[in-house]
């Protein structure tokens, strides 16, 4: 059942990875199809800007067209009107010499003035015959071809969507994916969590990887931050200390509501309790879990110690398994270490439907399986409880969570 479960472990991850692969690969589509929509339609705005420049154009030009023609019609008039004149002066010219010099002045003035008309003309001419050459297409023509490009634009935005709505469809499949990934992963460069579910015909548990940091430790909190006898539940304590990763820790004295053995936090002495002779679990400064006897003050400064944690038994000392006599099946919290900074919580579901809970040896050789150095049991039953990203994870055997009177976060 264990190589089993390292497989389907396996598995998982190849999975995941191959998921974050192709969201990426999705997100790039979206953001290719999003650029591709948004250089249509600046494309689109360009050409009816230039339409519009270029129907501004024709209607300038049809108006210096008609000035043209306008102008050359005066001028021809006036043509026609000084060859009557002059035919009129040399009609005179005969029975009136006395008017000769000043008509024939008069004559070359016209002649000047023909002259300078024609000349006019002539460049009116030009001006017409290099408009009609170089006149642009007609309106019918323009209005042709950006139909024509509008329906080409419309047809690639039309496609443009529909690929935009396929994408989207994967998206969101992606997205629930990550969504799921995100239910068991938690990776920020202070720490690193992995959380893998496992459920078999009877058993229900998850094991947790943990990478820590120093900025980011191994810590241990009480019920309501004091020592007094009050207990909270492990989600409001999380919520509370704004943890990650939470579960519960030290068994407890069922008349005081008083944590079992003696009691160390954020290596402050709180409290001694000599009647505890058993080992318990202790954190050392260096992020080591190790366990050790606790009854005195001068055993206390002597340790080294930041965290305490009392229940037990222990499962594994320097990698190997220890000694254990209990076989009853009840649900379980416990934690060990690979090395530094790296640790391992089990926590397993029982008493219920399609969860027996563990004996102490299958969560023992849970440990052994994944090469822990160090593993010690939590208190269990209905305190078990394991905490992330903001909500309990498994289903308490009480049938709601149970107030406690200390955990382990991170």
């Amino acid at each position: 059942m264990e190589v089993n479960a390292v497989s389907r472990y396996q598995n998982k991850q190849k999975k995941i990875w191959f998921n974050i692969i192709t969201l990426n690969i999705l997100t790039l589509i979206i953001g290719g199809c999003a650029y591709y929509y948004y250089e249509t339609s600046t494309l689109i705005k360009s050409l009816n800007t230039k339409i519009e420049q270029q129907n501004q154009t024709i209607d300038q030009q049809h108006h210096a067209q008609t000035a043209l023609i306008d102008a050359n019609h005066s001028l021809q008039q006036q043509l026609e009107e000084a060859l009557q004149t002059k035919l009129t002066l040399e009609d005179e010219n005969t029975s009136q010499e006395g008017q000769l010099v000043a008509l024939t002045e008069q004559n070359e003035q016209l002649n000047q003035n023909i002259s300078s008309l024609s000349s006019q003309l002539d460049e009116l001419t030009k001006l017409n015959e290099q408009y009609i050459a170089e006149r642009p297409l007609s309106v019918v023509d323009l209005e042709t071809k950006y139909r024509k490009l509008l329906g080409e634009a419309q047809t690639k935005a039309s496609e443009l969507e529909t690929a935009k709505n396929e994408v989207q469809k994967e998206h969101d499949k992606i997205q629930n994916y990550y969504n799921e990934i995100n239910e068991h992963f938690y990776i920020k460069d202070d720490l690193k969590v992995k959380l893998v579910e496992t459920r078999t015909e009877n058993q229900h548990y998850w094991v947790t990887e943990v990478i820590s940091s120093d900025t980011t430790p191994l810590k241990g909190a009480m019920a309501n931050d004091t020592y007094n006898g009050n207990r909270e539940t492990i989600s409001s304590m999380a919520n509370r200390l704004n943890a990650v990763l939470a579960i519960n820790a030290s068994g407890f004295y069922a008349k005081t509501n008083k944590p079992m053995g003696t009691v160390v936090r954020n290596g402050e002495l709180i409290s001694l309790d000599s009647g505890y002779t058993e080992e318990i679990l202790s954190l050392q400064s260096d992020g080591n879990l190790n366990f050790t006897t606790v009854n005195t003050e001068e055993e206390f400064n002597s340790g080294n110690i930041e965290q305490t944690f009392t229940f037990g038994p222990i499962l594994i000392r320097d990698g190997q398994a220890t000694q254990l006599s209990d076989k009853s099946r009840h649900p379980r919290t416990a934690i060990g270490q690979l090395n530094d900074n790296r640790y391992v919580i089990v926590v397993v579901e029982g008493r219920m439907e399609g969860a027996d809970g563990m004996t102490l040896n299958e969560l023992q050789q849970i440990f052994l399986n994944l090469g822990c150095k160090t593993a010690y049991n939590l208190d269990g039953g209905g305190s078990t409880s394991l905490y992330f990203q903001g909500k309990l994870i498994n289903t308490p055997s009480d049938g709601s969570e149970r107030s406690v009177v200390d955990m382990i976060y991170f």
